[in-house]
C-alpha cells in the first residue's frame, strides 16, 4: 500500500474530525474540546512525520518525542475522570518522559532506532487508563449519557489503537517480510479507525454535561 496514500487517507479523517468539532463545538464537554486540541496536535504531528520520511528517509525522531507528547496530552485529558487513580497517571506522564531520556540515551538512539520501549510501555498505560475511565463512565453514568455526552468512542479508538500497536511491534521483530507487512497494515488500518472515533465522538456529542 502506497505510503503517500495511507497517509492522505490518515490527513483527511483528521481534517473531517476537526472540522466536526468545531462545527459542533458547542456541545463538546470540556474532555471532548481537549480531545479536539489534542487532534489538532496530531494533525501537525502526522505532517511531520510524513515530511521527515520524505526528506530525511526515516522519522525515527518523530517518534522519540510526540510518542510521550501524545502520552501526556491524552492522559491529561482523561486523568481527571479516573477517580483515585488520576494523581498516578499524571505521576506517570514524568515517569515516561523520564524513560524516553534514558531509552533514546542508551538503548533506542532516535538516529537510527525506533523508540519501540517507550511505544510498548505508553500502549500499556493508555490501555490501563482507558478501561479505568470506561468503568469510571459506566460507573456514574447512564449508556446514552455514556456515549452522547463524553468521550467513550475516542476512548474506545484509543483502547484499540494501543492494543494493535502493542500486540504488532511485540510480533513484528518474529516475523518474516509477509509477516511484517501485514503487521504494517493493520497498525495502518488501527490508525485510521483511531482518528475516525474522534469523528464518531464529536459527530454524536448532544447537549454537554457540566463536568
Amino acid at each position: 500500500m502506497n505510503y503517500w496514500i495511507t497517509t492522505l487517507i490518515k490527513l483527511s479523517i483528521i481534517v473531517f474530525g476537526i472540522s466536526i468539532g468545531f462545527a459542533r463545538e458547542k456541545k463538546l464537554t470540556r474532555t471532548n474540546y481537549e480531545f479536539l486540541l489534542i487532534l489538532l496536535v496530531a494533525g501537525a504531528g502526522e505532517l511531520l512525520e510524513w515530511l521527515m520520511a520524505q526528506y530525511y528517509n526515516h522519522n525515527f525522531v518523530y517518534y522519540h518525542v510526540f510518542r510521550p507528547l501524545f502520552y501526556s496530552l491524552i492522559t491529561l485529558a482523561l486523568a481527571p475522570h479516573l477517580g483515585r487513580m488520576k494523581r498516578s497517571f499524571r505521576l506517570s506522564i514524568i515517569f515516561v518522559w523520564i524513560a524516553a531520556y534514558f531509552n533514546a540515551r542508551f538503548l533506542q538512539p532516535p538516529e537510527d532506532s525506533l523508540n519501540t520501549v517507550i511505544i510498548s510501555l505508553t500502549c500499556l498505560l493508555h490501555i490501563l487508563a482507558v478501561l479505568f475511565y470506561i468503568a469510571r463512565l459506566f460507573d456514574k453514568y447512564s449508556w446514552n449519557e455514556t456515549i452522547y455526552q463524553h468521550s467513550f468512542w475516542i476512548a474506545i479508538g484509543i483502547l484499540l489503537h494501543s492494543i494493535s500497536s502493542f500486540l504488532t511491534l511485540g510480533l513484528h521483530n518474529f516475523l518474516g517480510a509477509d509477516g511484517q507487512k501485514m503487521v504494517t497494515y493493520v497498525l495502518i488500518v488501527s490508525e485510521w479507525l483511531y482518528y475516525g472515533s474522534f469523528v464518531v465522538n464529536f459527530s454524536l456529542q448532544k447537549e454537554a454535561s457540566p463536568e
